[in-house]
C-alpha cells in the first residue's frame, strides 16, 4: 500500500547501509576509519621525531662543546655530560675541564662542577635577547714562568670570545659561585701558592642593557677569602668593548697574616715572619691604554728575622743584618703599625689586551709594588738610626 511504502522509506536511516543477511554499517564510521591513518600516523610520526630530537640533542651538543674545547690555542679541554632545559632556553654542562697542552702542569688551567647557560628573561623588558653564564664552583690554577711552555696564565686566548661560542646569544652577565683561584710564581711550591677560596661575584650589563649615569658601563662585584682568614673585595665599572681596556675600580685586601705568606718571604725577601698582619687598599683607573692609582699598604704588629742558615755573600749577610736590626725597631712603632700610600702609574701593553687580563696585570703589579715597598721601605738601615751604647 502507499501509506505502508511511505512509512518503511521514512524509517530507513539514511547514514546505514544494511541488507538482510549483515550488521548495519554507520556511514560515518566509514569516514572516520578511513581519515584515521592519515592524520593520526604522521601526528604520532612527528611526536617521535620530536622524542628523537630531544633524547639526541644533549650529545649533539655536547660534541660541540667537545669540539670547541679541543680547538683552543695552546689548551684542551672536555666535558662530562650535558643537560637541557630547552623551556627556558638554557643547558647545563656538567664536568668541564681544560688543561695546558705541551708540557705536563700539576694541576689543570681550570675546571668547573657545572656551567649554567641560559636566556637572560629580565633583559627582555629593556628589549634585548641576551644570555648570562654562571658557574659553581671553578677553579683557576694560574702559573707565572719565564718558559712559555710551563706559564698558565690563558694569556693565549680570548676567554670572552670562546664563551660566546658555546651560546646563540651574547653574555650579558657572568656569574661564579664559590670559586677558587690559585697562583704561583718560579720557586713556589704547588702547596704553597696563594689561593684565593669562596669566590663569589659578577659582571653584569656587559651589553649595556641598562643605561647608567656613567655611560655604557659594566659592573663588577667580586667577594673571596684569601689563605687563611683573610678577606678580598674588588668591586667597580668598566667598558668591555673598548679597544683599549677602560676601566675603574676599587680593591681592598684585608687580614692577611704575615707568617702565611712566609714561603714567599723567604723566596724573594730571604726574611721569616714572625707575626704580624698585612692589608692593601689600592683605586685605579685606565683610559686608552694607560692607568694610573695609588695602593694603601698597612702592616700591624710586625715582626720579620732573617733566615737561620749561614750566608757567605757579604751583601746577603748585610741584608740579613738589617733585618734583624730593622725587626728590633718596628717592635714598638705607633699601634705598631706602618703605613704608606704609594702611586703608581704605567701603560697596558697590547692593542687588544682583554679587560679581564689587564685588570688581572694591574692589579698584580699593584700588590708587588705595594708589598715590597711596605717591607723594604720599613726595612732599612736609615729607618733604624743610630744604636745607643748601651744596646
Amino acid at each position: 500500500m502507499p501509506h505502508e511504502r511511505h512509512t518503511a522509506c521514512s524509517g530507513r536511516d539514511t547514514g546505514s547501509l544494511a541488507d538482510s543477511t549483515g550488521p548495519t554499517v554507520n556511514l560515518r564510521d566509514l569516514i572516520h576509519r578511513a581519515r584515521k591513518p592519515r592524520i593520526f600516523y604522521p601526528i604520532l610520526a612527528l611526536a617521535l621525531l620530536l622524542v628523537a630530537i630531544r633524547l639526541a640533542l644533549p650529545y649533539a651538543v655536547k660534541s660541540y662543546v667537545n669540539r670547541r674545547l679541543h680547538a683552543l690555542d695552546g689548551y684542551d679541554g672536555s666535558v662530562d655530560e650535558v643537560g637541557l632545559g630547552l623551556w627556558r632556553g638554557a643547558y647545563k654542562i656538567h664536568g668541564i675541564r681544560i688543561v695546558k697542552t705541551g708540557e705536563k702542569q700539576p694541576t689543570p688551567f681550570f675546571d668547573s662542577k657545572r656551567v649554567d647557560f641560559s636566556v637572560e628573561w629580565h633583559s627582555l623588558f629593556h628589549g634585548k635577547l641576551v644570555s648570562e653564564a654562571h658557574f659553581y664552583q671553578p677553579k683557576l690554577n694560574l702559573v707565572e714562568s719565564k718558559d712559555e711552555n710551563q706559564a698558565q696564565l690563558g694569556t693565549e686566548e680570548n676567554w670572552h670570545d670562546r664563551l660566546e661560542e658555546l651560546f646563540p646569544f651574547t653574555f650579558n652577565t657572568i656569574a661564579i659561585h664559590d670559586g677558587t683561584i690559585t697562583f704561583r710564581t718560579p720557586g713556589i711550591a704547588t702547596q704553597n701558592a696563594l689561593t684565593v677560596k669562596e669566590a663569589n661575584g659578577a659582571i653584569t650589563n656587559i651589553t649595556n642593557v641598562e643605561y647608567s649615569a656613567k655611560g655604557n658601563f659594566a659592573k663588577f662585584d667580586l667577594s673571596a677569602s684569601v689563605l687563611d682568614g683573610g678577606h678580598a673585595k674588588v668591586s667597580g665599572s668598566a667598558e668591555p668593548f673598548r679597544e683599549k681596556p677602560t676601566f675603574d675600580l676599587n680593591a681592598a685586601l684585608e687580614r692577611i697574616q704575615m707568617t702565611e705568606v712566609n714561603p714567599w718571604l723567604e723566596q724573594y725577601l730571604k726574611a721569616d715572619a714572625k707575626r704580624g698582619e698585612f692589608a692593601l687598599y689600592v683605586e685605579v683607573a685606565s683610559k686608552d691604554g694607560r692607568y694610573k692609582g695609588y695602593a694603601k699598604p698597612v702592616l700591624n704588629d710586625l715582626e720579620i728575622a732573617a733566615q737561620k742558615d749561614p750566608e757567605k755573600h757579604p751583601l746577603k749577610s748585610l741584608w740579613k743584618g738589617t733585618l734583624k736590626i730593622a725587626s728590633k725597631a718596628l717592635k714598638n712603632p705607633p699601634k705598631d703599625q706602618v703605613a704608606a700610600k704609594v702611586p703608581f702609574d704605567g701603560t697596558i701593553q697590547g692593542q687588544h689586551t682583554s679587560i679581564l687580563s689587564a685588570i688581572g696585570s694591574v692589579l698584580r703589579n699593584a700588590f708587588v709594588r705595594a708589598f715590597t715597598h711596605s717591607i723594604e721601605g720599613t726595612i732599612s738601615l736609615k729607618d733604624v738610626g743610630e744604636p745607643n751604647a748601651s744596646e
